[in-house]
Order: C-alpha cells, then sequence, then structure tokens
C-alpha cells in the first residue's frame, strides 16, 4: 500500500505540476548559468552566427525533449499507459518497458538534433564533433531499430506511413523552393536548413498520424 501511496500517479494534480515545474526550473536556471558563464555581456543572434534553421532545429528537439518526459510520465502508471495505447487493460511489464525504451530514443533524437548547433557554438573542434555527433547516429539508429523490432504492428504501420507523408511533402516543398531559388525568387539555402524543415515536417507528420490512429 505504501508504494502506491508513493507512485506519482496518485499525487494530486497540482503537487505534479510543481514537481515538474521544479524540473524544468532547475534546467532552465542551469541553462541560463551556462550562457552567463560564457557570454557575460550577453549576445544575440548574430554575436552566435545563429541561422533561422539553427532556431527551428532547436524548438523540434525541445518538442522532443518535451515528448519524451511526457511518455516517460504515461509509462509511470500501467492503466494510464494502457488507455493511451487502446489495450484491452493495463499494460504489461514488456509493453510499459517497450513504452519506456521508445521514450528514451525519442528524447535521445531530440539530443542529436540540437547537438550540432551546440557544438558550434561552444567551439568545439569541427572534426571532434563530426566524429562524436557520427558515433551516436551509430548508437541512435541501433535503438531505432530495436524499438521497430519489438513494436506491434499499429506501430510499425503508424512509422511507415509517417515517413512516406514526409517524404511526399518533404519533396514537394524542396521543389518549390528550389524552384524559386532557380528563379531568383528565393534565397539559397544550406543542407542544414533543408534537414531542419524536415524534420519538423516529421514531427508534425507524426503526430498527426499518431492521433489519428490513437496512439497519442
Amino acid at each position: 500500500m505504501k508504494s502506491s501511496t508513493l507512485s506519482p500517479a496518485s499525487w494530486p494534480r497540482w503537487v505534479r505540476a510543481f514537481v515538474f515545474g521544479a524540473i524544468f526550473g532547475v534546467v532552465g536556471y542551469g541553462v541560463g548559468a551556462w550562457l552567463a558563464r560564457i557570454a557575460p555581456g550577453g549576445f544575440g543572434p548574430s554575436d552566435m552566427n545563429l541561422r533561422w534553421s539553427d532556431g527551428l532545429a532547436t524548438l523540434v528537439g525541445l518538442a522532443l525533449a518535451a515528448g519524451s518526459l511526457w511518455a516517460l510520465y504515461v509509462s509511470l502508471n500501467a492503466d494510464r499507459l494502457g488507455r493511451m495505447y487502446n489495450l484491452d487493460g493495463p499494460a504489461s511489464p514488456d509493453e510499459t518497458a517497450l513504452a519506456r525504451f521508445q521514450a528514451l530514443v525519442i528524447g535521445f533524437s531530440g539530443v542529436i538534433l540540437t547537438l550540432p548547433v551546440v557544438l558550434s557554438l561552444a567551439g568545439v573542434n569541427p572534426v571532434l564533433g563530426l566524429g562524436a555527433i557520427g558515433l551516436l547516429l551509430v548508437l541512435h539508429t541501433v535503438m531505432n531499430v530495436r524499438v521497430y523490432r519489438q513494436a506491434d504492428e499499429l506501430v510499425r504501420r503508424a512509422v511507415i506511413e509517417a515517413a512516406a507523408v514526409t517524404f511526399f511533402a518533404g519533396q514537394l516543398v524542396l521543389f518549390l523552393w528550389a524552384a524559386a531559388e532557380r528563379l531568383g525568387a528565393a534565397p539559397a539555402i544550406t543542407a542544414w536548413d533543408i534537414y531542419a524543415v524536415l524534420m519538423a515536417l516529421y514531427l508534425g507528420c507524426s503526430m498527426w498520424i499518431g492521433v489519428r490512429r490513437g496512439l497519442a
């Protein structure tokens, strides 16, 4: 009885909101202290040589991190996790473990997406930074393959459908921009710009398909 009483699912809503707010507050304070240390006088986007795609990639990365935290929170209660995945009853220990691993992969995706921006601002050697990102990508790929192999057919179909919609929507947007650029009606963009837009499209498509299939 004591363990169920101490479970986060049994806490009042205001207590849970306070706990999550405290966590985000500590993280925000840490980030602010780090920024104050590396730039005591403050700086703007022009001082950091930031592009609009850096901001977009950071927003997508933060959205992935928030989604990861939410998925971990849902997985703390087997009944709540079962309702989210439209199961007949509470989620089994194996289903709970898989949901938590999926949440870990989602959060890891957000870290990798924002890492090029962070390493660039920190002045890390490009070769070392690229090598670190490459190693993390290998690990991330292995984790994604494991998630796909352990997921049920509904989740697999959702992943394939999101990838297909992203591909067709992405190539449409890319063609229109490329045509405008060739005609002199739009500025040139970089590979990083394209990838940031692609990830934003994929996140939007995944959320839309997940809601439509009852996975969110």
